[in-house]
């Protein structure tokens, strides 16, 4: 476990110099450096008091040292979005995904006609930023595009600035690229402002391109995103949260689970965890398959209780979650009580048949803990991508505060997950058995890579090995770790 001083101490001073926030609303209030150190000082000693994670991977020596030139290089009054592009380097030092920064809500909620955005979506493949999709009314930059440069910065640097200040189980890098590839246009505003144009360079087939592109409102980037893709769903849809299909004959089910949380599923999704999964059970082992993908993909946890609820129909014999929770008392992490502990029995009516699980940066938390027992258990094969969740050790439990001045919105910790072993902990996700990864044109047109090689996968399998199905070329997008 690497405990080193962060190397960024020797660069603060120098990001500090560069010029962000182009764009930025003159009237945001300024606050005084006694004010910013005041709020640095309460970020430091809520998280010394309540996270029991805070050294899992930076030693104290190390955080302290980050803290302390933090505070030395408030040398004038900041704005709010100033001082969060000050303090959020300190992500990538704590490096716990469920410790969260975020810019106060009148900032992150504004009304959808008075803040300005980037009208497009990105996705990071490779290090490099393209378009996707397109949210304007004209194709000055069309989807397909690989952008080399916003107003005058290296989109590598923009991606370079903006990973750093993202949060992270651990080494993990899969889930800071899934949360810009979801959410760019945001995390850029809040470390580079909104100007009311944006230039552009980029590349369309090789060749250099220029472009001058008008913000536009959040408003009208929902409407031309509508208009653009009909054909998409960018809202939950009731019903959608848990979705059973049993397809080819009963050869193979296809189970989603988008989110583990039973507040969002029961208002936004309409359905009950327990109830939807013991049916689509029933229905599985009625339907004889042997043969399922649960499709994890994009999943950010919930409820651990329903973990453990869908884990007791995939195994069949007595298994545990998480073998310990740690707590902060007195500024010493001990052991304390937490849900979901002890040995879990299988359900009767358990799946037998082969299991293979879909994963990728945007697995994580309870996601993460249910991967992590059937890896333990070896009960699957494990396709995509690295899951954002750590394996071994998370947090959670969260406390949210607001620091006092600038109004800045914390998440901290107050338990330690311990699910398989600290002691094994290498700072990494669940690595899949095959790496599969889409290309761009796969996104492009809208192609589930990971479930089309998997689908295969089940087809060779079933076939005695025949190489390909229906045209699947398996080592186009297959590295093996």
């Amino acid at each position: 476990m690497i405990k080193q001083i962060p190397t960024f101490i020797l660069t603060l001073y120098a990001f500090l110099n560069v010029s962000f926030g182009q764009g930025s609303n003159n009237q945001e209030p300024v606050f005084s450096t006694e004010e910013l150190k005041a709020d640095l000082k309460q970020l430091r000693t809520k998280l010394e008091n309540n996270h029991p994670g805070l050294y899992l991977y930076s030693s104290k020596p190390a955080i302290d040292k980050v803290f302390d030139s933090l505070e030395n290089s408030i040398l004038k009054p900041l704005t709010e979005l100033e001082f969060y592009r000050h303090i959020t380097i300190i992500s990538s030092i704590i490096k716990d995904g469920h410790t969260i920064l975020l810019p106060d809500e009148k900032i992150t909620n504004s009304e959808g006609n008075i803040v300005n955005f980037l009208p497009y979506h990105f996705v990071i493949l490779n290090n490099q930023l393209f378009i996707d999709m397109v949210y304007t009314g004209d194709n000055s930059i069309p989807a397909g595009s690989e952008i080399t440069s916003i107003n005058n910065v290296a989109a590598s640097e923009i991606i370079r600035l903006l990973s750093e200040r993202q949060v992270r189980d651990g080494n993990n890098l899969t889930y800071p690229l899934w949360i810009l590839s979801n959410y760019f246009r945001q995390y850029y505003s809040f470390i580079f402002g909104r100007p009311a144009n944006y230039s552009i360079n980029y590349k369309i087939s090789g060749q250099p391109n220029t472009a001058s592109v008008k913000a536009l409102t959040k408003d009208s980037i929902y409407f031309y995103r509508q208009k653009n893709y009909p054909g998409k769903t960018f809202s939950n849809l009731p019903n959608e949260g848990l979705k059973l299909k049993i397809e080819n004959g009963n050869k193979y089910a296809i189970l989603t689970i988008k989110d583990f949380h039973n507040d969002v599923l029961k208002k936004e999704y309409k359905q009950n965890f327990d109830k939807v999964i013991a049916a689509y059970f029933e229905q599985i082992n009625n339907s004889k398959t042997g043969n399922l993908v649960l499709d994890l993909r994009n999943n950010q946890g919930g409820d651990i209780e329903n973990g453990v609820y869908l884990l007791s129909y995939l195994l069949d014999k007595p298994f545990s979650v998480v073998r310990e929770y740690n707590c902060v008392n007195n500024n010493e992490v001990l052991h304390c009580n937490g849900p979901s502990l002890g040995e879990h029995p299988p359900k009767p009516g358990n799946f037998k048949g082969k299991l293979y699980v879909l994963i990728n940066g945007g697995s994580f938390s309870n996601s993460g803990i249910v991967a992590s027992c059937l890896q333990a258990n070896q009960r699957a094969t494990f396709i995509g991508q690295e899951t954002g969740g750590n394996p071994s050790v998370i947090s959670g439990f969260i406390k949210e505060i607001k620091l006092s001045n600038t109004k800045i919105r914390v998440q901290i910790p107050t338990k330690q997950f311990v699910i398989t072993s600290k002691a094994n902990n290498n700072g990494q996700g669940i690595i899949p058995t095959e790496l599969v990864i889409p290309k761009l044109t796969d996104i492009l047109e809208d192609r589930d890579t990971e479930l089309d090689y998997t689908i295969d996968l089940i087809n060779r399998t079933n076939n005695g090995g025949q190489r390909y199905a229906d045209g699947f070329r398996q080592d186009e997008h297959i590295k093996k770790p």
